[in-house]
Formats: C-alpha cells, sequence, structure tokens
C-alpha cells in the first residue's frame, strides 16, 4: 500500500494552500477593518495598508486558484520519491523550532541560532562559520530594523534582564 504522501497531487497540495491563504486573508482583512482601513487627515489609518495588501494577496490566491486548478490542474505526485518527504522534513521541522523559539528567545536570538543550526548541519558548514553567520544575522537585524527604521521585533528574555541588547 503506498502511503498517503506519495498519492498527495499537485492540486491537492495547491488547494490546501488556497484555502490557508484565503483563510488568513480574510482574517486580515476583518483586523484592518477593526483598524480603520481609511485614509485619515494625517494620512492613512492603521488598517489602510493591510486591507490593500490583503485585498491584493485574496485576489491573487484567486487568480493562482484558477489557473493552477481549474485551468490547467497538475496531477502529477506531489513527492515522486521517498527522500522528497525527508528533504521537506528536514526543512520544515526547524522552521517549526524557530518559531515555537520565537516567544522565549525573541526574533533576533532565534533567527541566529537556526541559521547556525541549518548552516551547519543541513548545509554542512564548518562550525566556524556557522557560528559567525549566527552571530552576523541578528546583528544585522537589530541594526536595520530596530536602529535603522525602529521596528520592533519580539525581544528575548535576555533583553528584559538586560543581559543583551536584543
Amino acid at each position: 500500500m503506498t502511503p498517503i504522501w506519495m498519492r498527495t497531487t499537485h492540486r491537492a497540495v495547491e488547494i490546501g494552500f488556497i484555502i490557508v491563504l484565503l483563510f488568513l486573508g480574510v482574517v486580515i482583512v476583518n483586523e484592518s477593518v477593526r483598524l480603520g482601513p481609511t485614509w485619515g487627515e494625517s494620512g492613512p489609518q492603521a488598517g489602510f495598508f493591510l486591507f490593500v495588501l490583503s485585498i491584493a494577496m485574496i485576489l491573487g490566491t484567486l487568480g493562482v486558484a484558477y489557473v493552477n486548478t481549474y485551468r490547467t490542474p497538475d496531477m502529477r505526485p506531489f513527492f515522486e520519491v521517498p527522500q522528497e518527504v525527508e528533504d521537506l522534513l528536514k526543512v520544515g521541522l526547524p522552521i517549526i523550532a524557530l518559531v515555537l523559539l520565537i516567544p522565549l528567545l525573541g526574533m533576533y536570538v532565534s533567527a541566529g541560532v537556526y541559521l547556525a543550526f541549518f548552516m551547519a548541519w543541513y548545509g554542512k558548514f564548518r562550525w566556524y562559520s556557522a557560528l559567525a553567520g549566527g552571530i552576523i544575522l541578528p546583528v544585522a537585524l537589530w541594526i536595520t530594523l530596530r536602529e535603522g527604521f525602529n521596528i520592533s521585533m519580539p525581544m528575548s528574555a535576555f533583553y528584559r534582564s538586560n543581559i543583551l541588547p536584543f
């Protein structure tokens, strides 16, 4: 018996992803309406750009849905060999771990840990190259986002205890 992930078609995966994107688009539209999607006296209100981008996302998703699932459906299997499932898990599981670490370690430290781990494990970089990438990325993100554009990202517990600046 062939496992289900070997029988899943590109079309089925595309339909699933389209449903997820449409759901996210509707959630974002609702949030932007709550924030105010109009143009105020001093410029756009908080929800204006969210509203415009979410409508663009919904329209783009519907366009892709039409072309990819109805006009030219791709009925090939999504995974042609078991190795592809393993490769997906090698990329997907570390990303899930990254997202789960963000509340504890913050965006900057999590991104550095993720990059260093991924470079060493999957990319087969030498440990010192992976460590350098894991340090340079959060510092560059901090300088660009926090100092350059004054965009606050989730901070780590180290930041709250004044051990690290991020």
